[in-house]
C-alpha cells in the first residue's frame, strides 16, 4: 500500500496538468452535390492527431489543446478550416460542405436553353442577349428527366460561432401546401406518399410550379436566365404602371415613391464625393424626411412623403452644412453640389444575400446557391485588391423551424460558401413570407461598416412579407438607405404583382435594381413579366456580377487614371458624331438624321439629364460640366423611334 499510495498522488498531480478545455468534436462531411464524404483527412494544426472520416462522411477527433485549427482536406477539393477555441459553441450533429476544386474555365458552352453555344469572355459569363433571341424552352437536360424526387425539410447546423438562428417558435405539425402564384395559380396538394402530391409521412414536402429538379441532373451555374428593370433608367418613374394600379398598390403597402430628390456631389478636384451622408430636411419642421449616402458615383436618392402623401418645402444638408437651400425634383432636373473635401476612397466593400428558404422556393434553390457560388467566387477573383466580405441571410416564416439563420461578414470566401451550401428550402405554408425579419436580421446583425465605398443587399425571395409587416418594412427600407445600403431584389417563381412592386419600390429608396428570373432557362415554375415596355435576357450570373462591378467601381483619385467603368455593352444604330471628346463639358452631336429625345447617363445607365430638342435640328449643344470627371452616355432616340447610345468622356 506504501507503494501504490504516491502512484495515487501523482496521477491525480497528472489530471490536473491536462488541458481543462479539450472536448470531443464530432461531425460529418458532405459532399456539395449532398453525397457522404468518406476518407476525407480531418486534423489540427498544432497537434499531431489526425482522423479520416468514416463511410457515412462521419468523424470523432479531441480537441486536447485549444486554440487550434481544424482542417478538413482531401485531393481534389477545397480545403476547409474551421477556428476551435474554448469559448467556441459546437453542435454536436454539426456538418460542413466540402467544395470541389473549380478549374480556370477557358469557355463557357451556353446551353440551347439560350438558342445558341458560343464561348463567352472570362470576366462575364455571358454577354447580353436580346430576348428576341432567347428560347422558352425548357434546358434539353431538364426536359427529359424524371420529376418523381421526394423531399423533406432538412435542417442543417454548423459550427462556426458566426453562425446566427433566430427561433419563430415551434415547427407546424405536417402542413402540405405549395404557395400559388397569383399570376399562374396554385394548388394544395392531397395527401399522398409521393413528390408530386406534397405529403409524405408527417413531413412538409413540396411541388413546383412546372417542373422539379430530377436528381440525374447535375447542376451548375450560369444556366438561369433573368432581366433586369431599373427605374432609374427612366426619365418619368412608374410610366409604366396605369394611374389605378399604381394607386391601389401604394394603399396596399403604405408605400408612396414618386417624390424623388436626386443629387450629384463632387470634391473640389472635380471627383465624386463617395459615402457622405445626406439629409432632406422639411423646411417648417424641421423634421428629417429622407437621410441617404452618396453612392460609389457620388449620387444619392433621396424621398420625402414616402410613406404618406406629400407636403411641404425641403432643403438638402450634410452632416456639416446646408449645400441646396431649394432643391428641385428629379423631374425637374438632377441636383449638383460641390464639397471642400480632398479624394478619399475606401477599400472597403460589403455584400449580403438574403435568400428565401421557404418551400416554394425548392425548385430554384439548388441553381440558385450554385450561381452565388460562382459570382461571390468570380467577385473575390477580380477584386483582390479590394477588402471585400460577404455575408448572408437565410430566412422562411413564423412557426416554422427557424425563421432566419445568418452569417457574418467574412473576408473567408469558404465560410460563407460553405453556409450557403448548406442550406435547404422547406416550411412556409402561405403565401407571405417572413421578408421584415430577413431584413431586420441582415440591416441590424451584420456588421455593415460606416466607411465601407459599397453596401449591397441582394435579396433572392419568390413571396411578400405579410400585410401586418408594411410599417415595418417602412422602417427598414428607410433604415438601409440612411445605411447606404443598396437593396437589388431578385424575384423568382411565384412573385406576383403586388411584390413586384413592393420590390421595385425598396430599390428604388435604396438607389437599387429589380432584378427578376425568366422562362427562357427553363428552369423551376413561371416566371411573371415585369410592368414594363421591353426589357433584356441574360444569364443571371452576368447580370449579378455586371451589377456588383457597377456598384463598386470608383474612380481613382489621379486626375490622369485611364480607368475603363464596367458599362453594359451597346451597339449604335445610326451613324453619330460627338466632339469634342473627351470634353471639359460642352461637346456637340451631330446626326444625319433628326432625334426625338437625347439623355445623359452614368456608366450604370441611370439617367442625369434629359436634352429638350428642336425636332428639326440636326445638331445639339450640350453641357454636362456640373458633373465629376468620368465617362458618361449619351442615349439617343430617332424619329423613326430607334435607340443607341454614344460615349462621351468628361474631364475637368
Amino acid at each position: 500500500m506504501k507503494y501504490f499510495k504516491p502512484f495515487i498522488i501523482a496521477a491525480f498531480f497528472f489530471l490536473l496538468q491536462k488541458p481543462a478545455h479539450s472536448q470531443m468534436i464530432t461531425g460529418k462531411v458532405i459532399g456539395e452535390s449532398g453525397y457522404k464524404a468518406a476518407g476525407i483527412s480531418v486534423n489540427f494544426v498544432n497537434r499531431r492527431n489526425a482522423v479520416f472520416t468514416n463511410r457515412d462522411g462521419s468523424f470523432k477527433i479531441m480537441a486536447t489543446s485549444l486554440p487550434d485549427t481544424l482542417i478538413f482536406s482531401a485531393l481534389g477539393y477545397e480545403s476547409y478550416k474551421v477556428v476551435v477555441t474554448d469559448k467556441t459553441v459546437i453542435d454536436p450533429d454539426f456538418e460542413i460542405v466540402l467544395l470541389e476544386k473549380r478549374g480556370h474555365l477557358d469557355e463557357v458552352v451556353v446551353s440551347t436553353a439560350l438558342s445558341a453555344k458560343r464561348k463567352e469572355s472570362v470576366a462575364y459569363s455571358s454577354a447580353s442577349v436580346s430576348s428576341r433571341g432567347m428560347s422558352s424552352a425548357p434546358h434539353p437536360a431538364l426536359a427529359k428527366g424524371k420529376a418523381d424526387r421526394k423531399s423533406g425539410v432538412s435542417y442543417e447546423h454548423d459550427m462556426n460561432p458566426d453562425i446566427r438562428y433566430e427561433s419563430s417558435g415551434a415547427a407546424a405539425e405536417s402542413v402540405a401546401y405549395k404557395k400559388m402564384s397569383m399570376s399562374s395559380g396554385g394548388r394544395v396538394s392531397s395527401a399522398s406518399g409521393d413528390y408530386s402530391s406534397g405529403i409524405e409521412s408527417g413531413r412538409k414536402i413540396y411541388s413546383s410550379d412546372t417542373i422539379s429538379c430530377p436528381t440525374e441532373i447535375t447542376r451548375t451555374s450560369q444556366l438561369l436566365s433573368a432581366g433586369e428593370v431599373n427605374d432609374f433608367k427612366k426619365w418619368k418613374m412608374w410610366e409604366d404602371y396605369n394611374e389605378g394600379v399604381f394607386k391601389s398598390l401604394s394603399t396596399k403597402w403604405g408605400f408612396y415613391p414618386t417624390h424623388r430628390y436626386s443629387i450629384s456631389i463632387e470634391n473640389k478636384n472635380h471627383r465624386e464625393v463617395t459615402g457622405e451622408p445626406v439629409y432632406l430636411i422639411n423646411k417648417s419642421t424641421h423634421d428629417t424626411a429622407w437621410r441617404a449616402v452618396t453612392d460609389n458615383t457620388g449620387k444619392a436618392e433621396l424621398w420625402s412623403g414616402f410613406n404618406k402623401p406629400d407636403s411641404g418645402e425641403y432643403y438638402i444638408t450634410t452632416r456639416n452644412q446646408e449645400i441646396i437651400s431649394s432643391p428641385t425634383e428629379f423631374a425637374n432636373g438632377m441636383n449638383k453640389a460641390q464639397l471642400k473635401k480632398d479624394c478619399n476612397i475606401s477599400d472597403k466593400v460589403e455584400i449580403a444575400f438574403v435568400v428565401d428558404a421557404t418551400g416554394s422556393m425548392q425548385d430554384e434553390i439548388d441553381y440558385l446557391k450554385l450561381e452565388l457560388e460562382d459570382v461571390i467566387r468570380k467577385t473575390f477573383e477580380k477584386n483582390s485588391t479590394l477588402n471585400l466580405k460577404v455575408g448572408s441571410v437565410f430566412y422562411r416564416d413564423k412557426d416554422d423551424e427557424y425563421l432566419t439563420k445568418h452569417i457574418n461578414f467574412q473576408s473567408d470566401l469558404l465560410k460563407v460558401l460553405n453556409f450557403i451550401k448548406l442550406q435547404r428550402a422547406g416550411g412556409g405554408g402561405d403565401y407571405p413570407e417572413g421578408v421584415n425579419a430577413a431584413l431586420r436580421t441582415a440591416i441590424d446583425s451584420l456588421s455593415w461598416s460606416d466607411d465601407a465605398r459599397s453596401k449591397i443587399l441582394f435579396l433572392v425571395l419568390d413571396a411578400p412579407p405579410h400585410d401586418e409587416a408594411a410599417k415595418e418594412m417602412y422602417d427598414l427600407i428607410a433604415k438601409a438607405a440612411a445605411k447606404g445600403i443598396r437593396i437589388v431584389p431578385i424575384a423568382c417563381s411565384g412573385t406576383d404583382k403586388s411584390t413586384e412592386f413592393i420590390m421595385r419600390s425598396m430599390a428604388l429608396a435604396t438607389n437599387g435594381t429589380y432584378l427578376f428570373l425568366t422562362d427562357h432557362s427553363g428552369i423551376g415554375g413561371s416566371h411573371i413579366k415585369p410592368t414594363t415596355d421591353a426589357f433584356d435576357v441574360e444569364l443571371l450570373n452576368t447580370l449579378l456580377q455586371r451589377t456588383i462591378e457597377q456598384m463598386i467601381f470608383v474612380h481613382p483619385c489621379a486626375a490622369d487614371s485611364k480607368t475603363i467603368e464596367p458599362y453594359k455593352p451597346f451597339q449604335n444604330t445610326d451613324s453619330l458624331k460627338v466632339y469634342p471628346n473627351p470634353t471639359n463639358g460642352k461637346f456637340y452631336i451631330e446626326t444625319s438624321k433628326p432625334l426625338k429625345e437625347i439623355f445623359v447617363t452614368d456608366f450604370t445607365g441611370k439617367i442625369l439629364q434629359r436634352i429638350s430638342l428642336n425636332a428639326k435640328a440636326q445638331k445639339y449643344n450640350i453641357d454636362i460640366s456640373g458633373y465629376p470627371s468620368a465617362t458618361y452616355l449619351i442615349r439617343y432616340i430617332t424619329t423613326d423611334d430607334k435607340w443607341g447610345t454614344e460615349k462621351v468622356v468628361l474631364i475637368h
